[in-house]
């Protein structure tokens, strides 16, 4: 239970910090088109997205704990429940009401969230396939960029920005738990030097950093109600095979379950995004 509790702090957290970028991104200069010094200028000077910025950093520091107590394929998918805090922030500080769509979605979330919770515990990892690691980051990598250089003629940009979100996102989550696997594989703490000094931290980091980049891309110039579906699907697909691959984690028939029903839950509440003016206003 004690990983469930983390991973549901650390999503709360970066839900919250995702809630003030959607917030603040029609006011920042656009990536892509502004230039470089004016972008960081409005990003720095954005207390709200400065704010988030803090939330998600706290967010992902609970992950990485919550990684280090359990398989990357459980702690992923039920970091995904977090649109029940998205939902939450919308209607204790926005004032709005749920759909009946978006009730039936969040039925759903619950249920994938106990699914995975049950069977929730503390294991420590066994083992690290490097050559399958390395096989699995070139593919990924490849997609990534193939993805990037096609969504500049593509008709429809945010689906392929979307599954590059979740792609930088998936192989952050990955690389998290390759360094707290490779901390308890060596006989140290996380919480230590060990973590500061840890070899994978940088390229976790760095792929953590290109997904949020892309987040922002993807909201500026896409929908919520597309992106972040997508992206969550990828994300949970990439969890699951690099935990069955390269973890030799037990994905059991209950896991992926509890998955699909926080993917079809997560379509559900944002199929409205559209339909209801007064939500899309509201996140803009």
């Amino acid at each position: 239970m004690k990983v469930v509790l983390i991973t549901l702090t650390a999503t709360f957290a970066i839900q919250l910090g995702y809630f003030l970028w959607k917030i603040a991104a029609d006011s920042l200069p656009r990536i892509g088109e502004a230039g470089i010094g004016k972008i960081i200028r409005g990003f720095l000077f954005s207390w709200q997205w400065m704010l988030g910025l803090v939330a998600t950093i706290v967010g992902w520091l609970f992950f990485i704990k919550a990684t280090d107590l359990g398989d990357v394929s459980l702690v992923q998918p039920l970091m995904s429940i977090g649109d029940l805090f998205l939902v939450l922030l919308v209607v204790v500080f926005l004032h709005e009401r749920l759909t009946k769509v978006e009730w039936i979605g969040l039925a759903f979330t619950v249920v994938g969230a106990v699914c995975i919770a049950l069977e929730a515990e503390l294991i420590k990892p066994v083992s690290i396939d490097w050559f399958r690691l390395a096989l699995f980051l070139v593919l990924i990598t490849v997609c990534l960029f193939g993805l990037l250089l096609r969504t500049k003629h593509a008709r429809r940009p945010e689906i392929l920005l979307a599954i590059s979100v979740g792609i930088g996102f998936g192989a952050g989550a990955v690389l998290t738990k390759l360094m707290t696997a490779y901390i308890a594989l060596n006989g140290q703490e996380l919480e230590s030097m060990a973590l500061l000094f840890n070899p994978i931290l940088p390229f976790m980091v760095a792929a953590n950093v290109a997904g949020l980049a892309l987040l922002q891309v993807a909201f500026q110039r896409g929908r919520a109600a597309v992106i972040i579906p997508v992206q969550l699907s990828v994300v949970n697909a990439l969890a699951v095979v690099a935990g069955a691959l390269v973890f030799l984690e037990t994905i059991s028939a209950l896991r992926l379950s509890g998955i699909g029903f926080i993917v079809v839950g997560t379509i559900f509440l944002h199929r409205t995004g559209e339909a209801n003016p007064v939500h899309k206003k509201s996140l803009s």
